[in-house]
């Protein structure tokens, strides 16, 4: 089922069938459903740039097949594919002849999350093995648990993620962000990675890539490339460096701040200011320097600003500055024309970065926070301008502040003076000069819409950046332009808050200093809101549509209980555990999905029956449609005979399968009972006479009773429904993989008894919803909706998804107790 490749382009590939392998090793494993092909955009890039450079390494991509399991929804896969990606490893490593002593790893999906575990949980490996790992949107806290070896993987991959640091060997952790729906933001985060960072936030990416096309972005794949390039040692052999503190400069300047060029840059702690030189002191605290009217120079212009008490910030942007050491702190104590200057300074270049630009001109920006500036008695910062830089129009703007004087806050607009007075504005203006505004979001945890105006500016190429920043995490900032024609409002969704109740997200905005500004800033509107509800709680959905379908259960078992005091605790424990929401979703969710089903049994029973449903448990069994139709029929008229199918399809393929049959025979059941329903209305109108009149008083009770069991048997089938949703994954790979074993040996041995207890309970055609009344209905309902309140107390878990497998088994339990009531007289 699996296979290892090795990836090559033109002369190289004659190498590679050789067997000839001379570069540094790098194995690429794919995710969910993924192929080993999508290792071309990195593996391409890194060839052509080795041979552009003609660098005296280059890098050997391997890449493994996994026949496009479901690694992400079936837990049974990911021990074979870990051990097989750790056989990988020594493989790959045995082709070195000894010359190679580590690969990197870069896993994309669930190939992160092989990645780590091939290293801490396959036999006789150890996490030195691995130089570098690079996951791409791995899911490093999963969304679905939907059996048992899956949450048990991710438990024991987590108490031994510590070994991956004590052998040195690091970890980088890229989100999608916005984009990517299938894996979010928070689900990148890793507790022991040395860089999280989502793509939003790279330098010169600053874009959100969905789940795939994180693999190809042009931008993001240059900067995988150059970070491995930067990281490699140049003494031979060359390998990755095994110095920790050179592998990290390379990837925070790839990943988080880049400061200079697109090859790394190691700048000199002390620099030495050029004697031929013209000084220019920068007096006001807002000022803006640019070379319009000075004439082309051959010597080197530094801009000095003296440090004052009356600022603790100073903000510097510079444009189309690209000399790669330019920012300095440095003592004044040497004398120049009756002014003081500096001879040499301490380099800040390296606390620089760069911004992007909507007319494509280089940015650099450094926001200094004085009093962190440790070296000894700096007077001045200087910026060093070279006569390189002045062939290009150059705009250096300098903004010297307090801190607090420049942070507003978003609770300023909900106070009650501000609520009151409506001729209060709620914009936030700011001052001609001001480069830096930061805006605080303590009271928004979701969504935020912000609005930039400005105001009289004659400049019509004036422009803004927005900058969301999440504190928590330096690498998950969100950028938005805004422009004379492009105002506003436009809305950024926090993507990491969730779980951190105590944090606060923030906005900094670049301003253009020749304008003055109104912005507005209001938490986002009530869909953003929902989105990002959705998109941070959607798992929940299943533990709680399961705890109400229990409770509904309860409600059927016990006719002649009060329903008004189970209203009220329940609705009191969703407000207790913080799920009042998803508790309505999930009521209309089975809502909607008892309207359908009601639907499609009144108006298409006898089509999905004797046509689609037909058809496909013929094809999946191997009959004809005619004999499958006589099957079908024979199943509901003779319980043996479906306690037979089930048993041989749970022996020979899977208990899954079974399960999936046994959901849909229910279905069949289903539009049986109406038909017959049906068939009672009739015959009871054509024997009389005076129907109405006889209908209402001899054929009610019968009508009602009949009636009180379809109900029952809706409550059934939509929990037996929801409860084989686990059950999917597993048939998928039972046949994705029946043309290798026609047994699925890897299923959940828990899951497997649970489905195992439903399929059968369904065809030993056990009396359901038993009829008897008093204490022992009561006891047995009380102790139903006892479940359903446990399982909705697991919404309020650290980890609730780990708790999705456990849904069948609760769901199985209590028909076993259901069954064992009615089969006492």
């Amino acid at each position: 089922r699996f296979a290892l490749y090795a990836y090559g382009e033109g002369f190289a590939t004659e190498k590679l069938r050789r067997m000839h392998f001379s570069g540094i090793p790098v194995l690429f494993i794919p995710g969910n459903a993924g192929s080993h092909q999508q290792v071309r955009s990195i593996a391409s890039v890194s060839l052509r740039k080795s041979l552009k450079n003609r660098t005296p390494f280059h890098f050997d991509f391997f890449t493994v097949s996994f026949n496009k399991d479901y690694s992400a929804l079936y837990g049974g896969v990911l021990m074979e594919q870990t051990i097989y990606v750790s056989h990988c490893i020594k493989t790959i490593l045995s082709l070195y002849k000894g010359k190679m002593d580590s690969v990197i790893l870069i896993g994309h999906s669930m190939g992160g999350i092989i990645a780590k575990g091939a290293l801490l949980l396959a036999p006789n490996m150890n996490a030195s093995l691995a130089s570098m790992i690079i996951n791409l949107a791995t899911p490093h806290t999963p969304v679905l648990a939907l059996d048992n070896s899956f949450a048990n993987y991710y438990h024991n991959l987590e108490n031994r993620l510590g070994m991956i640091k004590d052998a040195g060997t690091k970890v980088v952790s890229i989100g999608g962000g916005p984009r990517d729906i299938l894996v979010t933001a928070a689900q990148t985060l890793d507790r022991t990675a040395d860089i999280n960072v989502l793509s939003t936030s790279v330098p010169a990416v600053w874009k959100s890539t969905d789940h795939l096309s994180i693999l190809w972005c042009k931008q993001l794949v240059f900067a995988i490339v150059r970070s491995l390039f930067d990281s490699v040692n140049m003494e031979k052999p060359h390998r990755i460096t095994s110095n920790p503190d050179l592998k990290m400069q390379a990837l925070f300047y790839h990943f988080l701040q880049h400061s200079s060029g697109k090859k790394l840059y190691h700048y000199k702690e002390q620099f030495h200011f050029d004697t031929d030189s013209e000084w220019i002191n920068v007096m006001p605290q807002q000022y803006v320097w640019n070379n319009k009217n000075i004439s082309k120079r051959s010597f080197t212009v530094y801009l000095m600003v003296e440090l004052s008490r009356k600022s603790d910030f100073l903000t510097i942007d510079a444009i189309n500055l690209e000399n790669k050491d330019w920012l300095f702190g440095c003592t004044a104590s040497k004398k120049q024309e009756q002014r003081k200057i500096c001879e040499w300074g301490w380099n800040l270049t390296n606390r620089t970065r760069i911004l992007p630009d909507p007319l494509h001109r280089t940015r650099r920006v450094v926001d200094l926070d004085l009093k962190k500036i440790n070296y000894p008695a700096i007077t001045h910062i200087v910026v060093r301008v070279t006569p390189n830089d002045l062939n290009k129009h150059l705009m250096i703007s300098f903004d010297s502040y307090l801190y607090e004087s420049r942070v507003e806050s978003t609770n300023k607009f909900m106070r009650l003076d501000y609520l009151l007075d409506f001729r209060k504005s709620d914009y936030i203006k700011t001052g001609k000069g001001n480069v830096r505004y930061y805006v605080a979001l303590p009271n928004i945890i979701d969504a935020v819409a912000i609005e930039v105006k400005s105001v009289n500016c004659i400049n019509t190429k004036q422009h803004t950046i927005a900058e969301l920043v999440e504190p928590w995490n330096i690498g998950a900032t969100q950028l938005r332009f805004f422009t004379n024609t492009d105002d506003g409002p436009k809305t950024m969704k926090i993507q990491t808050l969730y779980g951190r109740p105590n944090e606060t997200a923030s906005l900094r905005l670049t301003l253009d200093p020749e304008c003055l500004y109104a912005i507005k800033v209001r938490p986002g509107g009530i869909i953003d809101k929902i989105s990002c509800r959705v998109r941070d709680r959607w798992p929940l959905l299943y533990i709680a549509i399961i705890s109400l379908l229990l409770l509904f259960l309860s409600a059927r078992v016990h006719r002649e209980s009060d329903t008004l005091p189970v209203i009220i605790v329940t609705v009191v424990l969703s407000f207790i555990f913080n799920v009042t929401f998803e508790t309505c979703v999930a009521l209309c969710i089975i809502g909607l999905s008892a309207a359908y089903v009601c639907f499609s049994v009144i108006f298409l029973g006898s089509i999905i029956k004797h046509g689609i449903l037909t058809k496909f448990l013929a094809r999946a069994i191997a009959f004809s449609t005619t004999w499958m139709d006589w099957l079908l029929h024979g199943l509901n008229e003779i319980p043996l005979l479906t306690t037979v199918l089930i048993v041989s399809l749970t022996m020979t393929t899977c208990g899954a399968l079974a399960m999936i049959v046994s959901v849909l025979l229910y279905y069949v059941k289903l539009t049986r009972m109406y038909e017959d329903y049906l068939e009672e209305l009739l015959m009871a109108s054509l024997q009389h006479f005076d129907w109405l009149k006889r209908f209402k008083f001899t054929g009610s009770r019968e009508k009602s009773d009949r009636s009180q069991e379809i109900y029952n048997h809706l409550v059934l089938f939509l929990l037996w429904s929801f409860a084989a949703i686990p059950a999917i994954p597993s048939v998928l790979v039972w046949a994705k993989n029946f043309s290798y074993d026609m047994r699925l040996t890897t299923e959940d041995s828990v899951l497997f008894i649970s489905w195992m207890i439903l399929a059968m309970y369904y065809a030993l055609g056990a009396k359901f919803i038993p009829n008897h009344k008093g204490n022992r209905s009561l006891i047995l309902s009380s102790i139903i909706r006892l479940t359903s309140w446990i399982v909705l107390s697991m919404t309020a878990a650290p980890r609730p998804f780990f708790y999705h497998w456990c849904m069948s088994p609760i769901v199985a339990m209590t028909m076993m107790l259901i069954a064992l009531n009615s089969l006492i007289p």
